[in-house]
C-alpha cells in the first residue's frame, strides 16, 4: 500500500533520536522502523509533540499515552491482518485535545465531563490539521466507548478501545514493582522515564 500520501515533505531526520512505548525496546523514531514510516509525519508533528505539554495518566504525558496506544494496536493490527495503518495513525491521534484535564475546576453535567466530551475534541482537532479516512474518525470519536454512545464500526476500532485501557493502567502502576513482576514487565521504569526525558547516566 502506497504510504507517500501520509508523509510531509519537511520531516525533521530523527533517526539518531529515541522514542519508546511503555514495555518496549523499539526506538519508534528509528527511519528505518516500519511503524514510524506510517506516523513519522505525525510523530514529528509540531501540534503533536505539543501533547508533551500534558499528563495524562500518573506522571505520563497524553504525547507518551497516545504513542504507547499506537505502537501496540499496530503490532495486534498487524498481527490480525487488520488495517494496521488507520490503527497506528488514529491511536496517534485518539486524545489529541490538546488542554489539561486535571484542572477543570468548571463544574459541569455529567454527560459534559471530560471522559464523555474529549473524544469529539481530539476529533475536530486531528480532521483540521490532518487528512483522516473513515476509520481512523471512528477510532478516535469511539475510543472511550461505553461512555461513547455509538457502538463502535470497525474491528480497529475495538482495539483501540482494549490498548487504551490497558495502557491507561500500565501508566498508572508502571513504577510498582509488584505491577512488573505480576505482568512480566522486564524494564526498569526509570530507565523508560530517563530515555524519554533525553536524560541519560
Amino acid at each position: 500500500m502506497v504510504l507517500e500520501k501520509h508523509l510531509a515533505s519537511n520531516i525533521t531526520d530523527t533517526s539518531k533520536e529515541e522514542l519508546f512505548a511503555i514495555g518496549s525496546k523499539q526506538n519508534l523514531l528509528d527511519s528505518t522502523n516500519d511503524y514510524n514510516v506510517i506516523v513519522r509525519d505525525l510523530i514529528n508533528n509540531e501540534l503533536v509533540i505539543k501533547m508533551k505539554d500534558y499528563i495524562q495518566h500518573g506522571n505520563t504525558t497524553c504525547y507518551q499515552h497516545c504513542v504507547n496506544v499506537s505502537y501496540y494496536s499496530y503490532i495486534i493490527s498487524k498481527r490480525l491482518k487488520l488495517d494496521y495503518l488507520s490503527a497506528a495513525r488514529a491511536g496517534l491521534l485518539h486524545d489529541f485535545f490538546l488542554y489539561d484535564w486535571h484542572n477543570l475546576n468548571e463544574k459541569v453535567p455529567l454527560f459534559k465531563m471530560h471522559g464523555f466530551t474529549h473524544p469529539q475534541k481530539a476529533l475536530d482537532n486531528a480532521k483540521k490539521h490532518f487528512e483522516l479516512n473513515e476509520k481512523e474518525e471512528d477510532i478516535i470519536l469511539k475510543h472511550m466507548w461505553p461512555l461513547t454512545a455509538k457502538l463502535p464500526k470497525y474491528k480497529e476500532s475495538l482495539i483501540i478501545i482494549l490498548v487504551d485501557k490497558v495502557c491507561c493502567i500500565s501508566e498508572f502502576f508502571k513504577e510498582k514493582k509488584w505491577f512488573r513482576l505480576l505482568f512480566g514487565l522486564n524494564y526498569n521504569p526509570n530507565d523508560f522515564i530517563r530515555k524519554n526525558k533525553g536524560e541519560t547516566d
